[in-house]
This record gives structure tokens, C-alpha cells and sequence, in this order.
């Protein structure tokens, strides 16, 4: 198992509570945390209005995870190499969930998933300040049902130490024959938030709540490899 305990078929309870507890306010605050609204932010990044395409409204999402932009990066994004990532953006399906994608053609280099990772690090174009946890957060904006989120949380917890190979290490997850995909679904539903959060949020939100309940501590671990799948 390539996950820990908290989301194998024994603790659905637990792993909905934390889910739930993620959607509620924190203590005197009158308002949930805002990582609440990265998914329906603007409608969401995959809005058919705006899938393949950066928008501001995404940099404001990404921004609800506790990360920033600088605005050498937000103006190459939106401007600069807007063109590009927008036609990456385009091959790149909205409606193809992560367990079902064939892994090999989304972690070859030529893939439009790979070369939008290379191009959100600025490896074309020379650093700007977006390492992988930014970069999976942009990516995950614009495909949550296919795309996860990393970050130094939920890395130790998936058994990685960078974030080359996670592509492949989730999807090992996501198809380990105890059918995790719709233990996800029953998580959701039991923790009654929105229909729309993708399961591979559900999964994100499950691990990192839980990694704090652990004290691992969230920092910017945005020095990493350039690679995300491989």
C-alpha cells in the first residue's frame, strides 16, 4: 500500500471528519480556512470558460493554498508565454481522472503535462520563483480530477522524497485493487462538501489534515527537481 492507514477501507469515518473539519471555520474565525475556496474559486480553473487557459482568478486560487506568485512569473503566465501554455493546456484532457490515465504517455517528457510542468518551473525561460509545490497547485487548478497537489506534507505521507515519479506513485495509489477511487467518493459524501471537488482533492485534503495531526509542518520546499512524473 503506497498510502497511509487513514484512507484504506477501516477509517472512512475518520477520514471524513477530517475533511469536515477542513470545511469548518477555525476557531473565532467566522470563515473556513481559505484553502476552501481554491476548487470554486471564479467557477473553478476548469470551467470550460477558462481550461486551457492561466488566468488571473487562478493566481488568486493557487494563492488561497498559502503560496505566492511573484510577479515576474504572474506576468510570464498570463502574457508573456500565455500562447504556450495555452496550447499545452489544450491537449491536455479535463475530463480524464488520474487512475484512468495511461501513466506512461503522461510521464514521458513529450507529454503536454510534462512540458507545461517544465514550462510553469521556468526551465525554459530561467527560474521565477515556482518550484514543484507551485507548480502542482497551478496544475491542479486547471485539472484537479487529473492532476494532484504536492507539497512537504503530503510528499512523506505518499512515501516520496521529491517530486519526481509522484505522477506515478498516486497512480499505483489510485489502483491498488482495494478500489480507492470510490472510497474517495464515499469520503466526500460523508463529509458532505461539495460535489465538485475531485476525488484527487478529497485524497490531498485527507493526507494533509492528517499530516498535521501528525506535526509534520508545512514549509516551502519549493527547491526540488524539475521533473514531476519520469
Amino acid at each position: 500500500m503506497t498510502y497511509p492507514e487513514i484512507l484504506d477501507a477501516d477509517h472512512v469515518a475518520e477520514a471524513a471528519a477530517l475533511v469536515r473539519r477542513y470545511y469548518l471555520p477555525i476557531g473565532e474565525n467566522t470563515n473556513p480556512r481559505t484553502g476552501t475556496r481554491f476548487d470554486d474559486w471564479a467557477d473553478g480553473g476548469d470551467h470550460p470558460h477558462v481550461a486551457d487557459r492561466i488566468t488571473a482568478d487562478d493566481l488568486v486560487a493557487v494563492s488561497f493554498l498559502s503560496v505566492d506568485i511573484k510577479g515576474r512569473a504572474a506576468i510570464g503566465l498570463l502574457e508573456t508565454y500565455a500562447d504556450e501554455i495555452n496550447k499545452l493546456l489544450q491537449q491536455i484532457p479535463v475530463d480524464v481522472d488520474l487512475w484512468d490515465a495511461d501513466i506512461e504517455a503522461l510521464n514521458s517528457p513529450d507529454s503536454p503535462a510534462s512540458q507545461l510542468w517544465h514550462v510553469l518551473r521556468g526551465g525554459k525561460y530561467g527560474r521565477w520563483g515556482i518550484g514543484p509545490t507551485r507548480t502542482s497547485k497551478i496544475m491542479a487548478r486547471k485539472r484537479p480530477r487529473l492532476i494532484p497537489i504536492y507539497d512537504s506534507v503530503v510528499r512523506p505521507l505518499m512515501g516520496l522524497d521529491h517530486s519526481g515519479g509522484q505522477w506515478t506513485t498516486w497512480h499505483a495509489a489510485l489502483n491498488d485493487g482495494t478500489d480507492l477511487p470510490a472510497r474517495l467518493e464515499a469520503i466526500r459524501r460523508a463529509a458532505e462538501v461539495p460535489a465538485n471537488i475531485s476525488a484527487l482533492r478529497v485524497m490531498d485534503i485527507v493526507l494533509w489534515m492528517h499530516g498535521i495531526e501528525l506535526g509534520l509542518e508545512p514549509v516551502n520546499d519549493d527547491d526540488d527537481v524539475v521533473g514531476a512524473g519520469n
